[in-house]
């Protein structure tokens, strides 16, 4: 191999490795920290579902109760 080509080869081997620790550090950090913030959204949807469903009834038991009261 001539020497241009054996350093394109070295340098493309340390761009390798530094791609595969980037990949590495983020499967093993930002994808948990990631799961975390979904599992949050999840709960924090989940209580303003709950508040939804809370006020529709509270509307239609007063909108039944003053059509009783007709």
């Amino acid at each position: 191999m001539t020497k241009k080509l054996q350093d394109k080869v070295d340098q493309n081997s340390a761009d390798i490795s530094d791609i595969k620790h980037s990949l590495d550090v983020m499967k093993n950090n930002h994808l948990h920290h990631i799961e975390k913030d979904v599992e949050e959204v999840k709960r924090t949807v989940s209580k303003l579902d709950n508040r939804i469903w809370w006020v529709l009834g509270i509307l239609v038991v007063s909108t039944v109760i003053s059509m009783i009261g007709m």
